[in-house]
């Protein structure tokens, strides 16, 4: 299996497979740490290794990884734009994510459909109020009520509170990023090695692009990753920028 890359934030050790998505295979190490084998549609990331086929891994293998690697490193330290570009992705957000957001994702917060079903507006009541805590000041009790709100590998909260984290990195706020951290980490392993990776400021390299360049198929392309999990760090960071 050739290696084409992998993040900066691998570290060394033995990892086995846990589970298998349709593009990628998630890894453990022996502490809890993820590695995911990714193919060349989702690309570099912190913590991916881009591979032709990770299904090549097989359930049950375990995969080394050295100290040095036959690879490229991925930098994943997120871009720094200027004012003027915060504010133009400011503008391609509000823009593109009603357009390309699953109607599933947290896009319903700011641009909300006619009539959602229950489950979702249950969900949306809990981030409505959660958003009316962050605008108060009650940071710890706000993000602990979003902390693992939805369903999947990551819920949307915790995809959320990850784009909120890099606004704060955007807006040259480090100190509010890991002040969020600390009452958003849960019992979610992936969550938690996402929300560290976010308060570090560090990201895949579709969200690099975007964050470079704004444009509304750069806001496409995240918004492709997982079920909504792209979309709703979009949101997120959407909210950090335009109501935080």
């Amino acid at each position: 299996m050739k290696w084409l890359s992998i993040g900066d934030r691998v570290r060394p050790g033995m990892y086995a497979v846990n589970a298998r998505f349709s593009r990628s295979v998630l890894l453990f190490d022996g502490s809890g740490r993820a590695l995911f084998v990714v193919d060349r549609s989702i690309g570099a990331g912190p913590l991916n290794l881009v591979v032709a086929d990770p299904h090549a891994l097989v359930s049950g293998e375990s995969l080394a990884i050295p100290r040095r690697v036959p690879a490229p490193r991925f930098d994943s330290s997120m871009p720094r734009p200027g004012r003027a570009g915060r504010e133009r992705l400011l503008r391609i957000l509000a823009s593109s994510l009603p357009r390309h957001a699953p109607p599933e994702s947290l896009v319903s917060l700011f641009a909300p459909a006619e009539k959602l079903p229950r489950l979702r507006q249950a969900r949306n009541a809990v981030f409505q109020k959660a958003l009316a805590g962050f605008a108060a000041g009650r940071l710890a009790t706000a993000t602990r009520k979003i902390r693992g709100c939805g369903e999947g590998l990551t819920p949307s909260g915790d995809d959320f509170l990850c784009g909120w984290m890099l606004a704060c990195r955007l807006r040259h706020e480090p100190a509010a990023a890991r002040k969020i951290l600390r009452h958003a980490r849960g019992k979610n392993l992936v969550s938690n090695a996402f929300l560290e990776l976010s308060a570090q400021g560090r990201v895949n390299i579709a969200v690099q692009r975007l964050l470079r360049s704004p444009s509304d198929a750069r806001v496409k392309a995240v918004c492709a990753f997982g079920h909504s999990s792209g979309a709703d760090l979009l949101c997120g960071l959407y909210w950090g920028f335009r109501f935080s």
